[in-house]
């Protein structure tokens, strides 16, 4: 019997459909919120590492993402001159389940919604901008923005996975977040070239 009776989670990218894809492999029931119209396209990460390849393989969905990605030797971090800043010899992991896998954040993604689309107890609702959030002692709620108007959903639990401008962050702390926002800012992306030649 499930001790809940649903869970909300805002945001579609890999961790809410990570975790979305865990609650509803044993049968709770979730719902994810998320503002865009569908999956984000944007390739971004490189490789993860032994401790969200142990969680991707609890979730059952590593043998699919070993399939659509790569697994190399090493993984070197170097200045625009070529000069090494750091690396990771990944050889050592050889044969071992937790092994790196390099593959873009929207194949991961795509994979995970996959997996989750199989899950009766788990849907998405596309174009939901979250608006506000609340709670009382019973249970919790998001108001949201859709197309066709404002819609409230009530949960056990809201749970915020919807990144670094998150508004369930905003929702709950204002402007006193207790974290720290970098100055600088960070463009990454995946090209392919011959450097060695």
């Amino acid at each position: 019997m499930c001790l809940f009776w649903q869970v909300i989670i805002v945001g579609a990218g890999p961790s809410g459909l990570l975790l979305a894809l865990m609650l509803a492999k044993k049968g709770i029931p979730v719902v994810i919120l998320e503002s865009a119209p569908g999956l984000d396209k944007q390739p971004r990460a490189t490789h993860y590492a032994s401790p969200a390849i142990h969680e991707l393989i609890r979730a059952g969905v590593m043998d699919d993402v070993r399939a659509a990605g790569f697994h190399p030797d090493s993984v070197v971090w170097r200045k625009l001159d070529g000069t090494v800043l750091a690396g990771l010899d990944a050889t050592i992991f050889e044969g071992e389940p937790d092994r790196m896998t390099c593959l873009p954040l929207d194949k991961l993604g795509a994979i995970l919604y996959r997996h989750l689309e199989k899950q009766e107890t788990a849907r998405v609702e596309w174009g939901s901008k979250v608006m506000d959030i609340g709670q009382d002692e019973d249970k919790a709620w998001v108001e949201v923005e859709k197309a066709d108007g404002r819609k409230r959903f009530e949960a056990d639990y809201v749970v915020g996975c919807d990144g670094a401008n998150s508004q369930v962050r905003r929702c709950l702390f204002g402007k006193s977040f207790p974290g720290k926002t970098w100055d600088e800012q960070i463009v990454a992306t995946n090209v392919s070239a011959d450097v060695f030649t």
